[in-house]
Parts: C-alpha cells; structure tokens; sequence
C-alpha cells in the first residue's frame, strides 16, 4: 500500500482534513494516509520546514508527501511536485520545499491549476491526487 504522509496549517475544526483525506482515497483507495500535523502556524515557514525535514526523513523510500502549508500566501498559477532522495513531496510553490530540503530537490514539476476552477483547498488536493495517482501507475 503507497503511503502519504499529510502536514498542513488547516487544523482541525472543521471537515477539510478529512474531505482532503476522502479525495485523495477517491483517487487511490490503497493509499495508506498518515497524518504529520495540522496544527502548524501560518506563515512560520521555519516551524513547517523542520517538521516536514524532520518526519520525512523517517519514511521508507517512494513515499508521498502533501504539505499544505501557506497555500494562499499568493495568487498560485501551479503547485509542485519534487521528487528527492526517493521521496515525492508535492506542495504549494512558496519557498518552503527548499526549506525542507535544505537544497534544491533533484526534479521538480509544476502542476498547472485551472484558470476558470475555484482556488481552495479541495481543488489543490484533487490537483496533487492526479499527479500522485500518475506516480504510483508509473
């Protein structure tokens, strides 16, 4: 079963932690999800990258990584999706992968978004859900 580990500042008053756990098993119901926290601050690019660094590093290899942090810090066109050290991280593209990495990842892509789709959360994770479900079909 393909892990994914889930790392957000969203937390958890509400139905979006588990509507993004939903969409992510609607695309693959094999997937084994793994929450990190959901309790980060907003905006504290440090505290999010040593956590994501430091949880990541304890996960086996082929690994999938959703960080939500700091998603609407920017008008986004696209998200990330970086694959480093036999880990796949996707999140939003605001500095913070780096920060993780302490380096910059070995390959990147971007993701497109829609230019007509509403940008929230749902819609993100359904764009991360496609590019993961690609990766695990190869």
């Amino acid at each position: 079963m393909p892990l994914v580990t889930l790392t957000s500042d969203i937390g958890q008053h509400d139905f979006v932690v588990g509507a993004i756990k939903g969409q992510l098993l609607q695309m693959n119901p094999q997937l084994t999800i793994i929450d990190i926290s959901h309790q980060l601050s907003p905006f504290n690019y440090p505290q999010a990258a040593y956590v994501c660094r430091n949880a990541i590093k304890n996960f086996p290899l082929g690994t999938l990584h959703l960080v939500m942090v700091n998603l609407f810090e920017q008008k986004p066109t696209h998200l990330l999706l970086a694959e480093h050290n036999g880990h796949f991280i996707g999140c939003a593209d605001n500095g913070l992968l780096t920060m993780i990495l302490e380096e910059l990842p070995q390959k990147v892509v971007a993701l497109p978004l829609e230019k007509t789709n509403v940008k929230n959360v749902l819609y993100y994770t359904q764009v991360f859900a496609k590019a993961f479900d690609a990766l695990l079909s190869g």
